[in-house]
């Protein structure tokens, strides 16, 4: 059969499958924003059977074949021939795992959500606990069905950065230890910066006109996008056209809203701007967590921080908050926003802090999956580790090992990109000063500038390259950290003048 026609066949049964995927995307969605709470077991259960229906699409043994046999087919594009490569070495991760292992995991993973979300309400982590120690026992179980070099803890840190291994995660984090640590101690001997203006009242009804404005001056795509509200925020790109953004509001902490918008709304623009011809094709959502990460962190850290990025802004928000604003400045609301202040939750985390938070995560991940740490114990190792990394140790499990909502999904391997991808941003933002006035761009109202440049270096590309490949393309070099540290060394000592 000719090759044409064979990928006609395969782009049949993709887009049988991304049906699912839209289905199942969308119900998520619903799930973790508007959907009664009463209906949740009737659409996990149902959820978890049209995972299994994707399973099996994904893994029949003709489909398998039909790709194999593209793939190595010497007349099919190049193009074609790298997205095969891609969904072929994803298909490594799940292929050999039993059908019914892999539908009883993936309701597990559901119904723990549901569980995490109580547990969080209610304070107690021992409410989540049993969910979570089946949820790592069903991930190691998993392991064994996994072919390939990489053994343990590795192969998860692999599937959400290719590449990726304790070993290269180890030296990162020495890094981090080594040169921030130090810096951080400094910090919290210095006069500190008053961020207390930003915990004054602030009604949500008036956040919300806020986001549109931030949205708005971002350049967000209202007739490709919404945004929506949810306990832990995210973004869920349906397709090229289709992003859900969330956010939740606290009325007591104005910058919490404002920094989570702005982090999606990276997420939603990487989607948003990958190329037309690779929208509808399986590298179209399919880059590593670090990558993605990257753009949320660089939009919301090295963008949404910089005091140019609310010249336009700041304005519209003394307008919005008049009474708990008006005595405050542009420069005292931006300093505080990049106050460097050792705290209990990560998604609150200033930039200096942040990584210290999940390199706490990795060690406990990393310790789950060799087997030198206590499972039953999760939550006072963690609460001893925030003691030693951070000197503040948490007095309530909504502030310690329930805050984030990851392990009820079973994302290990995920935390460590936050940090990564931090870095990443770093030499993103130093090769785009190359050929950018950022701080212009921003003042004038120029996004869209901005936008452009990361499109046409990054954005355009969507999963088709390597972290490592994607990298040097944007910026001439191979992945250096050092970036990283000096950014923050140099930012943080000027702050606080140290």
């Amino acid at each position: 059969m000719k090759t044409e026609e064979l990928w006609k066949q395969y782009e049949e049964q993709r887009f049988k499958i991304s049906a699912y995927h839209l289905v199942l995307g969308t119900t998520f969605y619903d799930s973790d924003t508007i959907a009664p709470e009463k209906g949740r077991q009737y659409r996990n259960e149902r959820m978890a059977y049209l995972e299994g229906e994707v399973f099996d699409m994904e893994t029949d043994p003709k489909f398998i074949e039909l790709r194999e046999t593209l793939y190595n087919r010497e007349d099919l594009p190049e193009q074609k021939k790298q997205i095969l490569k891609w969904e072929l070495k994803d298909l490594e991760s799940f292929r050999y795992i039993p059908k019914d292992l892999y539908v009883e995991y993936n309701e597990l993973t559901m119904n723990s959500n549901v569980a995490w979300k109580k547990a969080k309400n209610a304070n107690d982590y021992k409410m989540f606990e049993p969910y979570l120690l089946k949820i790592i026992d069903l991930s190691k179980k998993m392991l064994q069905y996994r072919k390939g070099d990489l053994q343990g803890y590795d192969v998860y840190l692999s599937d959400y950065e290719p590449g990726m291994t304790v070993e290269k995660y180890d030296r990162f984090f020495d890094l981090i230890r080594e040169k921030l640590v130090p810096l951080i101690k400094k910090i919290s001997a210095a006069p500190q910066i008053d961020t207390s203006f930003t915990n004054r009242f602030y009604p949500a009804d008036q956040q919300r006109k806020m986001m549109k404005k931030i949205m708005d001056y971002m350049q967000f795509d209202w007739e490709a996008g919404v945004l929506g509200e949810t306990e832990h925020p995210f973004t869920s790109s349906l397709s090229k056209y289709d992003d859900r953004v969330t956010t939740h509001y606290y009325e007591n902490n104005l910058l919490s809203s404002i920094f989570s918008v702005i982090h999606e709304t990276g997420h939603a623009t990487y989607n948003y701007q990958v190329a037309d011809e690779l929208a509808e094709t399986y590298v179209f959502d399919n880059m590593s967590s670090g990558m993605h990460e990257s753009q949320s962190r660089l939009m919301e850290n090295y963008l949404g921080r910089n005091s140019a990025f609310w010249d336009n802004l700041y304005p519209e928000m003394v307008k919005l908050f008049p009474q708990q604003l008006s005595d405050i400045s542009q420069q005292q609301f931006v300093d505080a926003a990049n106050a460097s202040v050792c705290s209990l939750i990560r998604t609150e985390a200033d930039e200096l802090t942040y990584p210290l938070h999940i390199l706490i995560r990795y060690e406990i991940e990393k310790g789950i999956f060799d087997g030198s740490i206590d499972v039953n114990d999760l939550e006072n190792i963690w609460n001893d580790k925030y003691e030693e990394y951070l000197g503040i140790r948490p007095t309530c499990a909504s502030e310690g090992i329930l805050q984030d909502v990851h392990w009820s999904g079973g994302s290990f391997g995920y935390f460590p990109t936050y940090a990564l991808g931090s870095g990443y941003a770093a030499q993103f933002i130093h090769a785009m000063r190359k050929d950018l006035d950022i701080e212009a761009c921003l003042s004038n109202n120029e996004f869209g500038k901005i936008k452009e440049w990361l499109k046409e270096h990054i954005h355009k590309y969507g999963g088709y390259y390597l972290p490592q490949q994607q990298i040097k393309i944007a910026t001439g070099e191979e992945f250096d950290p050092q970036y990283y540290i000096d950014y923050l060394t140099e930012k943080y000592s000027a702050l606080y003048k140290l």
